[in-house]
């Protein structure tokens, strides 16, 4: 576990949680997000054929990952397709749970690894001025954790997976949203929905179920992050 205090976690947390919900500030954490989001529909149909085209990322928060699964073998398209629709709001989630684990178990390595293959992907494939400008302050930010790392880095790391986590909550809630008034919006599940037959709010709901049990299966590492939260809550109360 880390040396830092736990009081001190929390607060790098609280101050994480906090930041997708800061007018400007939020829209800069809705970017990062954004940029995971994007990688993720990448990396999960490499291994299996698929080609990256191109990443685009816009300053509204908003982007575009597009991805050619010509090279997938027929008969595990439809699976790739699922992988795809499932990665994009799931990795935000799933990044923000490794970088706030490894700040509270005092592992640098744990975010290195996500922040490297989230920055060097984006890297590689953004192709708008804009993005690429986002992706090189990402880029640096895991340089600087990879090269310096320190009880700072740690705490930032927190901050950042926290202000994943919300962001990405945030935004499944606004697909509820959108989903139960009908709005004319191109999420993952309505696409998914177009080319495979099945209604958006039915893709959504299998998300949530696969997320779910991914969540049930990973309980005693997230366990140990709540714990920590909850030992920093009751230090808060109780100075």
């Amino acid at each position: 576990m880390t040396s830092l205090p736990a009081s001190a976690v929390f607060g790098a947390l609280l101050i994480g949680a906090v930041l997708p919900l800061v007018p400007y500030l939020g829209r800069v954490v809705r970017i990062a997000a954004t940029i995971a989001h994007e990688v993720g529909h990448c990396v999960v149909v490499v291994p299996f054929g698929g080609r990256i085209r191109r990443i685009d990322l816009h300053p509204d928060g908003s982007g575009e990952a597009r991805v050619q699964l010509g090279g997938v073998p027929g008969g595990i398209r439809w699976l790739v397709r699922l992988l795809n629709l499932f990665a994009g709001y799931s990795t935000p989630l799933w990044a923000g749970v490794i970088l706030v684990t490894g700040a509270v178990v005092g592992s640098p390595w744990l975010p290195v690894v996500v922040l490297g293959v989230v920055g060097v992907v984006a890297l590689l494939f953004v192709r708008n001025w804009f993005g690429l400008l986002v992706v090189v302050g990402f880029d640096v930010l895991a340089l600087w954790v990879a090269v310096r790392p320190s009880d700072l880095t740690l705490l930032v790391v927190a901050a950042l997976g926290a202000a994943f986590l919300v962001d990405g909550l945030r935004s499944l809630l606004q697909v509820v949203r959108w989903l139960l008034t009908g709005a004319p919006v191109q999420t993952d599940f309505h696409i998914a929905a177009a080319e495979m037959r099945l209604p958006a709010t039915v893709w959504f709901v299998l998300f949530v179920g696969v997320n779910g049990f991914a969540v049930w299966a990973a309980r005693e590492p997230l366990l140990a992050v709540l714990d920590t939260v909850v030992t920093g809550v009751r230090g808060l109360v109780g100075s």
